[in-house]
């Protein structure tokens, strides 16, 4: 947490890639991309809130301050992360190779919110066998800022009635 009150989402992401940094390297040659999925909620399984998609910038940009090269790509429009793992949305291999090219790794991130806790973890996933390579996982308390990125858009169409 920060001295105003805020969440530290930098701190929070670093310190889980700096968990996985050196055995990351090992994994990675010097010409190597990776993939980063924007972050779900474990209990819904599809992001659509700000929260989700703050983290999976953070983790972008802590791993490009480690010398990792990441690819900006929409990845949910290819893959989606369901009950059953990291699952490919289209039958046309071809147009999934194309777009991520000569990428053999993604970053998968969840996070789950509980009563006091929000819970983030990060798994590395080998996208040729599907095996998770590297797994961290952070926490913080939650706050109203947390919140206020998860909460769904309250707005809802209003239908004027119709007099008959």
């Amino acid at each position: 947490m920060n001295i105003d009150g805020s969440t530290s989402f930098n701190r929070l992401v670093d310190s889980m890639v700096q968990k996985t940094v050196k055995k990351l390297k090992k994994e990675l040659y010097l010409t190597d991309t990776v993939l980063v999925s924007d972050f779900v909620n474990i209990d819904r399984l599809k992001n659509r809130s700000k929260l989700g998609f703050l983290l999976s910038s953070t983790l972008k940009d802590r791993l490009l301050a480690n010398n990792i090269t990441v690819k900006e790509i929409e990845l949910r429009k290819h893959f989606a992360l369901g009950p059953n793992g990291f699952t490919a949305l289209s039958r046309d291999t071809n147009e999934i190779n194309s777009t991520i090219n000569d990428a053999r790794y993604a970053f998968v991130g969840t996070y789950s919110i509980t009563t006091k806790t929000l819970i983030v973890f990060i798994k590395l996933i080998d996208l040729e066998t599907g095996n998770i390579l590297l797994s961290s996982q952070e926490s913080t308390i939650v706050t109203d800022e947390i919140l206020d990125l998860e909460r769904k858009n309250q707005i809802e169409d209003v239908y004027t009635p119709i007099v008959l």
